[in-house]
């Protein structure tokens, strides 16, 4: 799998939309480079920084 993707595959492969991957770049949540006009989202950051995230959201909703 290549390590930067466009928006369109990265929304393929991750199951999210265009549109919140394309607005997290944008607000530079999402690890990514501009190859002229283009996004390109470093996948493996951007999955391993989505798995921290959601983890982190479980532990929140399972503290007492």
């Amino acid at each position: 799998m290549k390590r930067f993707m466009s928006i369109k595959d990265t929304a393929t492969y991750s199951g999210l939309s265009q549109f919140y991957i394309r607005n997290r770049c944008k607000n530079g949540t999402i690890p990514h480079r501009m190859m002229g006009k283009k996004y390109m989202v470093d996948y493996e950051a951007f999955i391993e920084r989505e798995h921290k995230l959601a983890v982190q959201s479980i532990a929140t909703l399972s503290a007492p």
